[in-house]
């Protein structure tokens, strides 16, 4: 079954394996060697993360969706140096980090300093109920990360709601293993308590599939418009 975010995907193939199944790798090399429309497959594979991401900033969901276009056309135009020593979804989250520092006129490390002595499984389905409670407590829970310092809130996102792994995250934001760990811990522990328990990853600023298809087209917008004021 084909995940949500890929659903609206036409079917094409590559090497009989449909594409909204290709690897990002698969997909890089195709667009790389000019079959562009297959970079809406990465698009929409990653809006949720971006959107994630550019929400526990702080950003409103304006702010988040334009940081979403800025990294996609800015992980298109240097497509062709992705070498893949990181993968695809690592390096995409780099780029788009450092539009998220740029845009709050942070630092491009202020994440990632500290003074010491970064994909879920689906959850069982649950019953209107249920899901209204997630809901609420999501959005509770929300609330209160915004409210802990962004060193701790952006390590949590990329291990807890993102699912990188603790050398990933610390790649991601510049810092050292033990930092991660250290950090992940404390912000769990600035937390409520009462919420902790309740904690489900895939229901924090989620990003709605009827907004995914308004950012393919902004992003093919602008890329069109480079192609024909002859830009790089």
């Amino acid at each position: 079954m084909a995940s949500a975010s890929t659903k609206n995907i036409p079917h094409m193939e590559i090497q009989g394996i449909e594409i909204r199944y290709a690897s990002d790798e698969e997909l890089v090399a195709k667009i790389v060697a000019g079959e562009t429309l297959l970079f809406e497959v990465l698009i929409r594979r990653y809006n949720p993360l971006l959107y994630k991401i550019a929400r526990s900033y702080g950003f409103g969901h304006h702010d988040a969706e334009d940081l979403m276009q800025e990294s996609h056309i800015a992980a298109y135009r240097y497509l062709g140096g992705f070498r893949g020593a990181a993968s695809y979804k690592t390096w995409l989250t780099r780029i788009h980090l450092n539009h998220c520092h740029k845009k709050s006129g942070q630092p491009a490390g202020a994440a990632g300093v500290d003074a010491l002595p970064g994909e879920t499984e689906a959850a069982p389905a649950a019953g209107p109920e249920q899901l209204l409670i997630n809901r609420e407590l999501g959005r509770a829970l929300e609330q209160s990360l915004q409210r802990i310092p962004l060193a701790y809130r952006s390590v949590f996102v990329l291990r807890e709601v993102e699912g990188f792994s603790v050398a990933e995250t610390a790649a991601l934001l510049g810092i050292t293993a033990v930092n991660v760990k250290v950090r992940l811990s404390r912000a769990k522990a600035m937390l409520q308590k009462q919420l902790e328990q309740f904690y489900a990853g895939a229901g924090l600023y989620e990003f709605h599939l009827r907004y995914c298809d308004a950012i393919v087209a902004r992003v093919y917008e602008a890329i069109a418009r480079w192609k024909k004021e002859g830009r790089p």
